[in-house]
């Protein structure tokens, strides 16, 4: 059984498909992206549907921008930077501006004063600003000119204009795989939507704990979505906003202790992520799913190896009966692990008279930007799972408890 998300057969070809979020049908004039995949093979179109994704969020993260004012906060920006140019003293910058303003000015308090070139080009920058920001008011009204002025003085910052820096920057623990920041990117995008959608500004200072509540309330539990996916989202932005506040761009972070309870009724099922039984187990090794699903099955039974950590393992890190671990989720995944005697068969098979950098599961391919090598024996190690009814999903949940991490808790709890 294939995972069919944003998945749709139409006369026997496989398309991709995903609702265009309800603030932005205005501004793309749909409700729905289609892109077909140009196969009938369904393994085909699930490898095929995450670069259809990729677009689908481009082309939202581009409707969010254009229905947020874009233009507006661009010549805003693009002001502020024109200011700050003159005060680091750019030579063309103080020239263009600096050369219409006079040299001598009056000041109502200290009578003539002569000015500096960078005090006449801020003077004469000014002057044209405002005559900008009385032709907006004109034109688009009072509110979008204060925004525009607010933006090009340094009082204001567009919501997202940081998030290329942050994603660069990384956190805690270092640089922000790209497969995260494709998630984190369409996180905000929603969030801009929302504020396109709810008349907040668009901008950075806007969020106040009051808003974020808002929107928690008004995006997330009025619409009952997942609580897990919410969290996410509101994680995503926390952390956006614990970078802010790491360069003194605010002050604080409204997102800080927003998340939704996980709390569920004593008597409803369980819904967290568990380990195999033994006799679950049983019938996964007792299957037929192929050498390579059978081999991950075992070392993942009997090293406790998350399942990138096992596909990242070249021959040189299997050395002198030791699973050598130099990349993983965590500082404290960099380890090393004993080969279990019952997998040193399979081992030996896979490294004998290969090179040392070749990788010990090299049906997976290279690794390429932006993905992990195991995504594909994953997704096949769940078609297999659940063709052998090795399954558990409560009513309501979107995803099983076992998966092929249950191999590592089976190896955790044993």
């Amino acid at each position: 059984m294939a995972d069919h998300r944003w998945l749709e057969q139409r006369a026997r070809c496989w398309y991709c498909v995903k609702d265009v979020p309800r603030p932005l049908r205005a501004v793309l004039g749909k409700r729905r992206f289609v892109a077909s995949l140009q196969t009938r093979d369904i393994h085909v179109a699930i490898a095929r549907r995450h670069t259809a994704l990729a677009n689908f969020e481009a082309e939202i993260a581009k409707a969010s921008h254009t229905a947020s004012g874009a233009p507006l906060i661009d010549a805003g920006m693009e002001w502020r930077g024109v200011f700050a140019r003159i005060d680091q003293g750019n030579p063309a910058q103080v020239a263009a501006f600096g050369s219409g303003y006079p040299e001598r000015h009056y000041d109502p308090e200290r009578g003539n004063v002569t000015l500096t070139p960078q005090q006449r080009a801020r003077e004469g920058a000014e002057t044209v600003m405002f005559e900008e920001a009385d032709r907006i008011r004109e034109e688009q009204g009072e509110e979008a000119a204060d925004g525009f002025l607010a933006l090009a003085q340094g009082h204001a910052t567009p919501l997202l204009h940081y998030v290329d820096a942050w994603l660069a920057e990384g956190g805690a623990r270092g640089p922000v795989s790209e497969r995260t920041q494709r998630q984190y990117r369409s996180d905000l995008a929603e969030l801009a939507a929302w504020v396109v959608a709810a008349g907040v500004s668009p901008t950075i200072e806007a969020f106040t704990a009051k808003v974020v509540g808002r929107f928690i309330t008004e995006a997330m539990v009025s619409t009952g979505a997942n609580r897990k996916t919410a969290n996410r989202k509101i994680s995503a932005a926390s952390s956006y906003w614990r970078w802010l506040a790491k360069r003194a761009v605010v002050d604080g972070n409204p997102w800080q202790g927003q998340s939704l309870s996980k709390a569920r009724p004593r008597d409803a099922p369980a819904t967290e992520p568990r380990e195999f039984t033994d006799a679950e187990l049983l019938t996964l090794l007792s299957g037929d799913p192929g050498i390579e699903l059978a081999d991950a099955i075992r070392i993942g039974a009997l090293s406790g190896m998350r399942i990138e950590e096992t596909y990242r393992l070249t021959v040189a890190d299997c050395a002198d009966g030791w699973f050598n671990i130099r990349r993983s989720k965590t500082d404290a995944g960099v380890r090393r692990v004993p080969i279990h005697p019952d997998l040193a068969a399979i081992i030996a098979r896979r490294t004998q008279g290969r090179a040392p950098t070749a990788y010990v599961f090299p049906e997976a391919g290279p690794l390429r930007p932006g993905r992990e090598r195991s995504m594909a024996v994953s997704k096949r190690f769940g078609r297999y799972r659940i063709r052998l009814k090795v399954d558990e999903r409560p009513e309501g949940n979107r995803h099983s408890l076992i998966n092929y991490h249950s191999l590592r808790r089976w190896f955790i709890t044993k």
